[in-house]
């Protein structure tokens, strides 16, 4: 069996969605459901949460914060609740649109028994694209990013190499929004970073994984609708700001010092890059652009010390 573990943060609706998504579509003995409410401000998971034990069909925990503790602190605390020897950690903003615990028991539960590896699956479908997996930075995508195009080309690249295969591929890191491992190894590798409040945490976890021996898997023959951005575009400054925050977190942390400065030099250009895009866009989207830049500008003055950047949530 395994443990579906969802945190929320202000997306009860969504929750609510992804939850009845798995109860339409696959076996509620196959699997137990952990819902983390996160020091949401709205208390409608709540309501979920009575309703869903009123149904009598799912093995439910319900934990809760009064404050937030980051999507991986979240995940930590619920992992420590978990009873199954899986853990799938799935973002509320997701759906499930078939038998996803059987294809788990076809495909990947096999090689995760067998290799105790990290698995990821498919969280998005577009043609050309796909963000749902990739490789750690580099220098030659963070000199493409000052254009706006590294992400891109980075997944440009994971299609290409996943485009004519039908078996999982192993790549650096894989989304968080659907990654799955055993609680052994999540143990093992003393889960999601603490430094880490949103964002890079997964790609920090992979990355620690490695370091010790295992390997990080992409199972794109097994795929969740995963909307995006629900959250971000609550709040663009937030959510940018967390992402960047991450993202240079993440390059110092396992960088040597010269390196970092190569990067943070790099990423300087990038953040004044957007900052210029986002003046030019402001013709058009002026809140959203307001938003944005002054996220790039905060971590302007953060830039070589990444843990000074903020959490706050409010622009």
């Amino acid at each position: 069996m395994i443990s579906i573990i969802i945190v929320n943060y202000n997306l009860a609706d969504q929750v609510k969605d992804c939850v009845y998504s798995l109860i339409k579509n696959c076996n509620t003995k196959d699997f137990e459901l952990i819902l983390f409410e996160n020091g949401s401000n709205e208390k409608s998971l709540h309501n979920l949460v009575e309703e869903l034990k009123n149904l009598g069909q799912l093995n439910l925990k319900f934990i809760e914060s009064k404050i937030n503790l980051g999507f991986g602190g979240a995940c930590n605390k619920a992992a420590t609740k978990a009873e199954k020897e899986i853990l799938l950690f799935l973002n509320p903003d997701t759906l499930i649109e078939n038998d996803l615990i059987n294809k788990l028991n076809e495909y990947v539960l096999p090689e995760i028994y067998q290799k105790n590896l990290i698995a990821g699956l498919k969280v998005n479908s577009e043609k050309i694209f796909d963000f749902s997996a990739g490789y750690f930075p580099n220098i030659i995508f963070e000199i493409m990013n000052i254009f706006l195009i590294g992400r891109w080309f980075e997944a440009f690249m994971v299609k290409v190499k996943t485009l004519f295969i039908n078996q999982p591929v192993s790549l650096d890191w894989v989304m968080g929004s659907a990654i799955i491992m055993s609680k052994d190894l999540f143990e093992k590798v003393s889960g999601f970073a603490p430094e880490y409040f949103l964002y890079f945490e997964e790609m920090d976890l992979c990355k620690r994984a490695k370091q010790l021996g295992y390997d990080v898997k992409y199972f794109h023959q097994v795929e969740v609708n995963h909307l995006g951005s629900v959250g971000s575009k609550k709040n663009y400054y937030f959510f940018t700001k967390m992402f960047y925050k991450g993202k240079l977190i993440f390059l110092k942390k396992h960088n040597s010092n010269f390196k970092f400065k190569v990067y943070s030099f790099i990423v300087r250009l990038q953040f004044y890059s957007q900052i210029l895009f986002w003046t030019f866009m402001s013709l058009k989207f002026k809140a959203v652009s307001d938003h944005k830049i002054k996220a790039f500008k905060e971590l302007l003055k953060y830039l070589n010390c990444p843990s000074k950047i903020s959490n706050n949530y409010n622009a």
